[in-house]
């Protein structure tokens, strides 16, 4: 290999430290092994040291010291930290001062090598030069490309994206808006037999806005993949982005193709040889919404072969902190920021807040309070955007009707408070109210209507 780095492995358990050196040696590193916070502050003061795996509870002091000893000696190490008494306030206290992952024992060979490229890459970031002026914003599609998956109901959902890449078979992704349905997606292909072939990502919200079929009947998918077919003879995986979005002629057409075998399904003997894989996903209740005759019960059936559900963050709080540090990184690397400046910016104060805030736009919102934390440097800015988004939440969970008007009225008056109180966002007020976006959109449709026509939908006298 061409980089060398040198870690050093600070852990009072001699199996659990030798574990790690063997396991860091056969990816070709130099690697120290100390067994007490005295050898291992030895060997930073002797020897050139590019990351350190430390244990958090060690004889003879704590691993926090040694971090805060490491980066004093050496500006730019990077750190892992090794504990089996994960709290949260340890863990925030690490990673604040420099620690870039922490792994909890026990643990595998993977989850040590996991850490150890973080490590790597935070020390080639951080001899990047300061930000200045930048002007444009980085990418969505460079933020988030890997999962944080220290919580249990994410370790599952990674489990099973592996596992279900590997089948040619549709995946339904389901989560609210912002858990990370799109990476995961991209995750799967990634992963599949058919990472060599194109990656076709369809929001299925746009297709209702365009002309949907041609004079012949032939839908937009259709047109769409036989044109892509005849370019490329590698297989494509097809990712549908909001699939209760999709119109119904649509739907027919897209549960036609899986029929025909131009879209593979399990019990579609005569797919075509470059059939495509088909990957779909959802902020909503499908199951409801076939119900509701909102969505075509076949095509249901079709695409919920291999479901999987994602979880938002409130739901998976362990994974927070962890991944507002990459979050973190990635941004700085996307703007060439000093990662170790920037991290320095995320108090023990800003750390409980993250942890504590309930998330309702998830990884994206987290991502954008984080850009924020980034682009001002004030670190107290952000404190109040908490403060004030939990409190804002807390105060709105009622909601005044008027009792006079019919029922019809008061169903308008509530929908529409509720966009309101979701900053617009209707997609966001459907899942509160627990209904589909079209019944949404219907019923603020017949308010428009009320108003253009000037009928009165009061009391009558």
């Amino acid at each position: 290999m061409t980089c060398q780095e040198t870690v050093l492995i600070i852990d009072g358990e001699d199996s659990v430290g030798r574990f790690v050196k063997d396991t860091l040696e056969t990816e070709g590193k130099q690697v120290l092994l100390a067994f007490t916070a005295r050898e291992g502050l030895e060997y930073l003061q002797s020897q050139r040291v590019d990351i350190v795996f430390t244990e958090l509870k060690l004889p003879d002091g704590n691993g926090i010291s040694v971090i805060q000893t490491a980066l004093q000696v050496h500006p730019n190490i990077a750190s892992v930290v090794i504990t089996g008494f994960g709290t949260l306030e340890s863990a925030i206290e690490a990673m604040r001062l420099g620690a870039c992952d922490f792994i909890t024992k026990p643990f595998s060979r993977p989850q040590i090598l996991k850490a150890l490229h973080r490590a790597i890459n935070l020390t080639k970031l951080n001899t990047f030069p300061k930000w200045e002026n930048a002007s444009t914003p980085p990418s969505r599609e460079k933020i988030n490309k890997t999962f944080v998956a220290h919580s249990s109901p994410m370790r599952e959902v990674i489990a099973q994206a592996k596992k279900f890449s590997q089948m040619d078979i549709p995946v339904l992704i389901q989560g609210e808006s912002g858990v990370g349905k799109k990476s995961l997606a991209r995750m799967i292909h990634r992963e599949s037999p058919f990472s060599d072939g194109p990656f076709i990502h369809i929001n299925c919200s746009i297709i209702e806005s365009t002309v949907r079929f041609n004079k012949q009947g032939v839908g937009i998918l259709d047109r769409l993949l036989q044109a892509d077919s005849v370019e490329n003879e590698q297989k494509t995986t097809l990712f549908l982005e909001d699939i209760d979005q999709l119109p119904k002629l649509e739907q027919r057409q897209l549960l036609k193709m899986l029929k025909e075998g131009l879209v593979r399904a399990p019990w579609a003997p005569v797919s075509k040889v470059n059939s495509i894989r088909l990957i779909t996903s959802t902020s909503v209740d499908l199951k409801a919404a076939v119900l509701l005759d909102e969505f075509h019960r076949s095509l249901y059936d079709n695409l919920n072969i291999l479901p999987i559900q994602v979880p938002p963050l409130r739901e998976r709080k362990e994974d927070i902190i962890p991944l507002a540090m990459q979050i973190l990184e990635e941004l700085c690397q996307a703007w060439s920021c000093n990662f170790a400046e920037c991290r320095s910016r995320m108090s023990t104060e800003i750390c409980e807040k993250l942890y504590e805030y309930s998330w309702p736009g998830n990884v994206q919102e987290l991502t954008s309070v984080l850009s924020r934390l980034l682009l001002t440097g004030d670190s107290v800015v952000v404190t109040k955007l908490l403060n004030q988004s939990q409190s804002s939440n807390e105060q709105e969970e009622t909601i005044s009707v008027p009792f006079l008007g019919d029922l019809k009225q008061m169903e308008r008056h509530m929908v529409s408070e509720v966009v309101k109180r979701c900053g617009g966002n209707k997609a966001a007020a459907a899942r509160t109210l627990g209904m589909h976006r079209r019944t949404l959109y219907r019923i603020l449709s017949n308010e428009s209507e009320d108003e253009e026509s000037g009928q009165s939908v009061g009391i009558k006298h």
